[in-house]
């Protein structure tokens, strides 16, 4: 009877173990502000990562009142709150700026916060300006419900996509990391109003998927 009980723990235990053995290390750097230009190279498109001050989270920390109410915390929680500016408790969200180049001078068209938490890993611009997509979140690739997302004209969010909501392959079909599965291949603008997507398998099988920026959705 012991041996029974005992036995879906080890099948946890050695599940486990097969998982940390398949899945490859992540290595991520910190963000940074990323440029990228539409194939034509009339627009400029700049994302600036979320910004946090380094003494943001143990301010939120203390601010919750959630501590031990012991008198070394409070004179480290008194201490640490006479010497914070107020840049210290803003937390700067993710943001994008689209610019018209216009010889070596640039005029900004748009600038709005994007959904992704830290910043999206890529981006593609279309020819005219008038839609821009990001790829992927930071940290987590293809994880989220940010893995694939159209802004408009004005920067505002259009249609945002899950990674199982887009894939023409299973899941378990791609590439695994500890934090990630990558999915993507390539991504571009083929016409100002459709985006090629190339999605690639763990054994290299490759799909092409168009997504139709007139209807928000992909073509069959």
């Amino acid at each position: 009877m012991k041996r029974l009980l005992r036995l879906p723990i080890y099948v946890l235990i050695l599940a486990g173990l097969l998982i940390s053995m398949t899945a490859k290390a992540d290595i991520w750097d910190n963000p940074r502000i990323k440029t990228y230009y539409s194939d034509n190279r009339e627009f400029k498109l700049i994302i600036t990562p979320k910004i946090t001050s380094d003494k943001y989270y143990l301010w939120d920390y203390y601010k919750s009142n959630k501590h031990p109410q012991t008198r070394k915390i409070l004179r480290k929680k008194e201490k640490f709150m006479q010497n914070i500016s107020g840049l210290d408790t803003i937390k700067t969200p993710c943001t994008a700026e689209l610019y018209r180049m216009n010889g070596a001078d640039s005029v900004l068209l748009w600038k709005r916060p994007l959904l992704n938490e830290v910043c999206p890993v890529y981006a593609t611009v279309a020819n005219d300006g008038s839609s821009i997509a990001t790829y992927d979140n930071w940290y987590s690739t293809g994880y989220g419900v940010n893995v694939f997302v159209i802004y408009n004209e004005k920067g505002n969010a259009e249609k945002t996509y899950k990674l199982e909501e887009i894939t023409p392959f299973p899941l378990n079909d791609y590439s695994m990391s500890i934090s990630s599965l990558y999915w993507r291949k390539d991504a571009r603008y083929i016409d100002n109003d459709k985006i090629e997507i190339v999605f690639e398998s763990d054994d290299n099988r490759t799909s092409k998927r168009i997504y139709n920026l007139k209807r928000l959705e992909f073509e069959e």
